[in-house]
C-alpha cells in the first residue's frame, strides 16, 4: 500500500509509514524507578518486555542490548523514572502486520514524581474489560486507565479501586492492590484483566507477604480489611488510610515492604 499524504496538525508529515503503536496501540511498555543512576529491578523489567514481545509476536531484533541502552539513559540521574516503549514498528493502514516488521524502541527518562505517603481510595464506576489473551500485559491500549483517571480527578479520592465486568476486584488505577484480613493477605487473580506489576510479582516470588491468597474476590471482600496496600514500580508500596470514606484500621506498611519505598 502506498500512502499518498499524511497531515499532522494540518501540516504535511513526511513519513512513508506510521508507527503501529500510534495507529493501533500495537505495543507495550514498562516504567522503572531510577535511584542514583540505577534503574531498579531492571532484570524484572526486561523479563516483562521479553515476555510481552513473545506474546504479542513483536520482532525486537536489538533486545539483547536493550539493558545497556537503558543504563546509559539513566546514568547520572539521581532520582527519576525511565519508561521503555516497544511498538511493533511502522506499518500500513490495516490491522494485519507483516512478520518483517521491526520493533521501534523508545526510552524516556523523566523526573521522579512527588513522594506519596498514604492514599484515600474510592471505588471506580468504570469496569475493566476481560481479555485473557492480554491480561497481565502492560500494553499501549490504556484508554480504560485514561478514563478512570478522569473519573478519579472528578472525585474526592487519590485513587480508585477498579473491578472487572464480572464485579471482581482487579487493581487500583495506580497499581496492584493487596489487603490483610483475619490473619491473611489477599490479592486479585489477574488471568482475565489487569496488569501484573513488577512489584506485585516480586512480592509473590519472594513471599514478602505470607500467607498470601490469590483469587477472584468480589468488592465486599474488602469489608473489614485491616490493611490495604497499593504497589507499583515508581512508588513501591503505599498504604491506604481510607477506603470508601471509612478509615482503615492499620495504615502502617509491613516492615518487609519498607525496602520498596
Amino acid at each position: 500500500m502506498t500512502i499518498r499524504k499524511i497531515l499532522l496538525n494540518n501540516a504535511p508529515y513526511h513519513c512513508s509509514e506510521l508507527d503501529r503503536g500510534l495507529q493501533f496501540g500495537d505495543g507495550h511498555f514498562t516504567t522503572m524507578r531510577i535511584v542514583n543512576g540505577t534503574p531498579l529491578f531492571i532484570e524484572r523489567h526486561l523479563e516483562r518486555l521479553s515476555n510481552a514481545n513473545q506474546r504479542l509476536f513483536i520482532n525486537h531484533s536489538s533486545f539483547d542490548s536493550l539493558a545497556e541502552r537503558i543504563k546509559v539513559a539513566c546514568s547520572g540521574v539521581e532520582k527519576g523514572v525511565c519508561k521503555v516503549i516497544l511498538t511493533r514498528g511502522n506499518g500500513g493502514r490495516g490491522y494485519r502486520f507483516s512478520d518483517d516488521c521491526i520493533a521501534n524502541e523508545y526510552i524516556q527518562v523523566s523526573d521522579a514524581p512527588p513522594a506519596v505517603g498514604t492514599v484515600h481510595m474510592g471505588v471506580a464506576t468504570l469496569r475493566l474489560a476481560q481479555q485473557p489473551e492480554l491480561a497481565g500485559l502492560k500494553t499501549l491500549n490504556r484508554l480504560e486507565q485514561v478514563l478512570l483517571t478522569r473519573e478519579c480527578s472528578a472525585s474526592r479520592y487519590d485513587d480508585l479501586l477498579v473491578c472487572d465486568s464480572s464485579g471482581h476486584i482487579v487493581e487500583a488505577i495506580q497499581g496492584n492492590v493487596f489487603w490483610f484480613k483475619e490473619g491473611q493477605w489477599f490479592t486479585p487473580d489477574l488471568s482475565a484483566a489487569g496488569i501484573n506489576g513488577i512489584i506485585r510479582q516480586l512480592i509473590i516470588d519472594e513471599k514478602l507477604l505470607a500467607p498470601l491468597n490469590i483469587g477472584c474476590y468480589p468488592l465486599n471482600e474488602l469489608a473489614g480489611a485491616e490493611k490495604i496496600i497499593v504497589t507499583n514500580s515508581v512508588r513501591g508500596a503505599v498504604a491506604v488510610t481510607q477506603f470508601n470514606d471509612k478509615v482503615v484500621a492499620n495504615d502502617e506498611l509491613p516492615s518487609v515492604l519498607e525496602q520498596l519505598i
